[in-house]
């Protein structure tokens, strides 16, 4: 990539006060400091094209050749971007996952439109298996906000974090090995917690959804395990998948498409993936903001 021009698509606009503006349309994520948001930004550019020089990235984030230089040795350090001469490479396959910080902020809207419809189908008083990811983070949120009832074991520490906050939730941990940076539970002790209890409803996301394969699919192998475990015990499965995620067979499988009972999703109008679905008899919840 030359260092005169920037790509199609990347180029800012300053404004009055000196900041750097998005394109027309795109939405500022609430709650994201400076920082992150220039992190998540350098994400998105190198999804779109590959590997980015930290001239022109000094350029378009409005920022220092350090900073970008600092931000860089971040991200190849979290293992989500490979720091090369000038600049920086994408690093990602079916197995690759960025950090948790970085996808909280990703399709926000999206995932509090999901995180609404799956709520709907939680009863006060049910016992609940919550898997961890940020689709569930939000989950978490609309089930204290809504001030639900409810036994909840999820694997994650954030989502417990959120549930904890209720004196009307109580929250079983179910034990087992942490996953550093994302700090969620995997292993051979929390996946049979779940199998040696009965669950009412299981919220479980999934990174790929495809009919060819017959399966949902994660990751990570040792998550796709805990994540089976949880489906396998539960009554109704509620499975969450974004519109990205559709027809996108991801590393690691989970279970076959027909274990679901529910898939909520935050994609819109016509699609063959979520046909399919629904041909098979699984419920398709199409989520609105």
């Amino acid at each position: 990539m030359g260092t005169d021009s920037p790509p199609v698509g990347i180029r800012r606009q300053r404004s009055a006060a000196g900041e750097y503006r998005r394109k027309s349309g795109e939405r500022r994520p609430v709650g994201e400091n400076n920082q992150t948001r220039r992190r998540r930004r350098i994400l998105e550019l190198l999804k779109e094209h590959g590997r980015l020089e930290v001239v022109a990235l000094s350029q378009q984030l409005g920022v220092t050749e350090l900073t970008v230089r600092r931000d860089i040795e971040y991200l190849d350090s979290a293992g989500v971007a490979r720091r090369v001469f000038g600049g920086v490479e994408v690093n990602s396959g079916r197995s690759f996952e960025p950090p948790f910080a970085f996808r909280l902020e990703t399709n926000r809207a999206g995932k509090e439109a999901i995180a609404r419809a799956v709520v709907d189908r939680i009863s006060r008083g049910s016992n609940v298996a919550i898997d961890f990811g940020t689709k569930t983070y939000f989950v978490a949120q609309e089930i204290r906000r809504r001030r639900l009832q409810i036994l909840a074991a999820p694997t994650s520490m954030q989502v417990a974090d959120v549930l904890g906050q209720d004196p009307d939730i109580h929250v079983l941990w179910p034990g087992g090995e942490l996953k550093p940076i994302e700090l969620s539970l995997f292993g051979s002790v929390t996946e049979r917690f779940f199998r040696e209890r009965r669950w009412d409803v299981a919220v479980v996301g999934v990174a790929g959804v495809n009919i060819e394969q017959d399966a949902f699919s994660d990751y990570s192998q040792t998550d796709a395990h805990v994540k089976a475990a949880m489906v396998e015990a539960a009554d109704t499965v509620v499975l969450l998948a974004e519109s990205r995620h559709l027809d996108a067979p991801s590393f690691a499988p989970v279970c076959r498409l027909a274990s679901a009972d529910v898939v909520v999703t935050d994609a819109t109008g016509p699609h063959k993936v979520l046909d399919a679905l629904e041909r098979k008899g699984i419920e398709v919840v199409r989520a609105t903001e």
